[in-house]
């Protein structure tokens, strides 16, 4: 007897690829009336419309339909049949009752909705070519003006770092003591990081570095989570500032954040929020004793 193989694996891989992707996992009925359309699938007087099939076909790449995906297209929604089906059983056990799964739903909810407004504020206020170049003005200033050329020699403990300042103090190579001693990868470079802004090392050791003029090693070792560092400066330039053009993704991304950041301002100004900063923080009550 040939049996139906199962979709279990495939089912459950849809739900998971359908709830990262923030797409409907059922018709639902308190949103069927939102989605008017043919029905592709009906199960049990319950109608799932072209509309939100299209919509999970989408998620996977099929749609629209073609000559090569109308099998895969043929199994989405058999694997949407069984979606329903298992829906409908979980709403007659009353599952989406149950308090834990009613706040992961809620939970959804709260995100698609969220990504809902988001979406719609930016596509009802489209960034202007003015918003952008002002963008990316306040962006170029928050950039890094200058680059750092350093070594450095990394080992365990202060005592071993001591001892290789004491050593450069007596004129040893700095290059020869790092291919010697250095516990990282650059000792093969003679500890030469290469150029880097500030921001791009851990603070104690950029911190360092910045104090440094060109030439100069450190007079104590700098302590990070990596170890100890003997640090030299070999040389700075000036930074080089991107154009518009370079920059233009990476603009645009902060300008909307910083769009959707002053509408959520104007949301919280217009709404009367409470926060229990007790629940938040664990605190229980105190239950008294009789």
């Amino acid at each position: 007897m040939i049996t139906r193989k199962s979709s279990l694996p495939v089912l459950l891989g849809l739900t998971l690829v359908l709830t990262a992707c923030d797409q409907p996992k059922t018709t639902g009925p308190g949103y069927q009336s939102a989605v008017p359309g043919k029905a592709v699938v009906t199960v049990d007087g319950t109608s799932i419309s072209e509309p939100v099939f299209e919509s999970f076909a989408a998620a996977q790449g099929l749609s629209p339909a073609t000559a090569e995906n109308r099998e895969a297209r043929q199994k989405l929604a058999e694997q949407l049949t069984d979606l329903e089906l298992l829906a409908q059983d979980a709403a007659r056990q009353k599952l989406d009752q149950d308090p834990e799964m009613a706040s992961s739903l809620l939970a959804q909810y709260y995100t698609t909705m969220a990504g809902l407004a988001v979406q719609h504020y930016t596509t009802d206020h489209p960034l202007t070519e003015e918003q952008i170049q002002a963008a990316y003005a306040d962006w170029v200033n928050t950039l890094p003006k200058t680059e750092y050329h350093a070594r450095h020699i990394l080992v365990k403990d202060e005592a071993t770092a001591q001892a290789i300042l004491e050593k450069l103090d007596q004129g040893a190579d700095f290059a020869e003591l790092a291919a010697e001693h250095s516990l990282d990868p650059s000792k093969s470079e003679g500890g030469d990081l290469g150029w880097f802004t500030p921001d791009q090392m851990v603070e104690p050791f950029s911190a360092a570095v910045i104090a440094l003029k060109a030439g100069e090693t450190a007079e104590a070792p700098v302590q990070t989570d990596f170890g100890w560092h003997v640090v030299r400066l070999d040389e700075t330039r000036e930074a080089e500032i991107p154009k518009l053009d370079e920059a233009r993704d990476t603009v645009t991304n902060h300008a909307n954040n910083k769009q959707i950041e002053d509408y959520l301002a104007e949301l919280r100004k217009n709404a009367k929020v409470k926060v229990d900063k007790k629940i938040i923080a664990g605190d229980k009550p105190v239950e008294s004793k009789t």
